[in-house]
Parts: C-alpha cells; sequence; structure tokens
C-alpha cells in the first residue's frame, strides 16, 4: 500500500478530492510519505517547470487540476522559487469541471508543456475559476490512461485535495501538504531561501 501516514491535521476549508482546497492553512496538514513511494510520484506524467540541471537546488511534485484556483495561486507563489532554483513537477488530473480532463490532457500532449503551462496560469480566469486554455476535443486512451494513473495515485496516497506538494524535508523524508501553505512557509517547504512574492492575489496568503 502507498498510504501516507498523517501526523498532523488541520482544517483548510472544503476538503475531497472533488471539491479542492479553499483557503490557505495557518497549520499546514503535513503527511510522512513511505521511503518506496518516492519511485511513484516521481515517474508519474508531468509537466516539469523551473530549473534544470545543474541549476536544480530543490525539488517538488504538485497534483493540480488545470481549473483549480489554488493551484493558480500556488503557481503564482512558486513563480520566483523556479527563478532561485525550483523544478516543479505538476502532476495534472481532471476531475473539478467537465473541461478538466480535457485541459489536463491538452498538457500532457503539448509539444511544449511548460509553455501551455504558463498559458494556462496566466490567462486563469480568477473569476470564473478556469484555466486559460482550451481543452482537447477527444482525449487520447493512451493520455487517458496517464490521467486515470496519476488520479489513483492521487488516491492510493490518502491526499484530499488540490493542490497537494510533495516535498523532500531538510532530513531527507519525504513528505506532503495538502493545500496552498501560507507563504511564510514557503522557504522551509521548498528549502530555499525566501522570495519576493508581490502579486496582489497573493497577499491575504501571507
Amino acid at each position: 500500500m502507498l498510504k501516507a501516514v498523517r501526523l498532523v491535521v488541520a482544517a483548510i476549508g472544503a476538503a475531497g478530492m472533488f471539491s479542492g482546497i479553499a483557503a490557505a492553512a495557518d497549520a499546514p496538514a503535513v503527511t510522512y510519505l513511505p521511503a518506496s513511494a518516492a519511485a511513484t510520484f516521481e515517474n508519474a506524467p508531468a509537466i516539469v517547470e523551473g530549473a534544470s540541471g545543474k541549476n536544480v537546488k530543490s525539488t517538488i511534485y504538485v497534483f493540480m487540476d488545470p481549473n483549480c484556483i489554488f493551484c493558480h495561486y500556488a503557481w503564482k507563489a512558486l513563480q520566483p522559487y523556479e527563478a532561485a532554483g525550483l523544478q516543479v513537477h505538476w502532476i495534472p488530473m481532471g476531475f473539478l469541471k467537465p473541461d478538466s480532463p480535457g485541459k489536463a490532457a491538452a498538457l500532457l500532449e503539448a509539444q511544449n508543456a511548460p509553455a501551455l503551462m504558463r498559458e494556462l496560469e496566466t490567462k486563469f480566469s480568477e473569476k470564473d475559476e478556469s484555466g486559460g486554455i482550451k481543452p482537447l476535443d477527444k482525449v487520447s486512451f493512451a493520455t487517458q490512461t496517464k490521467l486515470n494513473g496519476n488520479a489513483k495515485m492521487f488516491k492510493d496516497f490518502g491526499f484530499d485535495g488540490t493542490p497537494t506538494i510533495i516535498y523532500q524535508t531538510s532530513g531527507g523524508r519525504w513528505a506532503d501538504v495538502s493545500g496552498l501553505p501560507h507563504l511564510s512557509a514557503l522557504p522551509a517547504l521548498l528549502n530555499l531561501p525566501e522570495q519576493a512574492i508581490t502579486d496582489p492575489s497573493l497577499q491575504r496568503f501571507r
């Protein structure tokens, strides 16, 4: 079993895979993962953003839905850290809205997935909570299999909301936090120096 061991439970809004996370947590819900789990999420179909090669100082994995507004806020919050050496593997699923699977499939099938990811987020409608790319009209069997695999992994680990961020602690253990942590928690979580975040939409997460 891939089930994670939950050590801290925090109320961070609506729980459950099909509702997403409604707010940042004062004390994020932290879960430690078995060491054997690393190979599973490291090989998950994902969009890789940020630092590459010798410039990578820290790596995280994020389960997301293209229409999840708190995934969108996480993307914006992580941009300065990507410039400082963070590599992010965005693991897409499609469950929040009818066009979520088509948008997630578009990300996985894109020739330049990081560029399409940026378009998704820079054109994201916060009013409508809708990612800013067109969904594929038809999701191929191969791509749907990848999305199903990501969703199964999410459930098997016992995760309960998006975004779910998987990171390596300073002690070398893999852990996850469900929801968007407060901005002040990011340096310790990412093991990187604090970066300036000036986006007005993120100020309530300080």
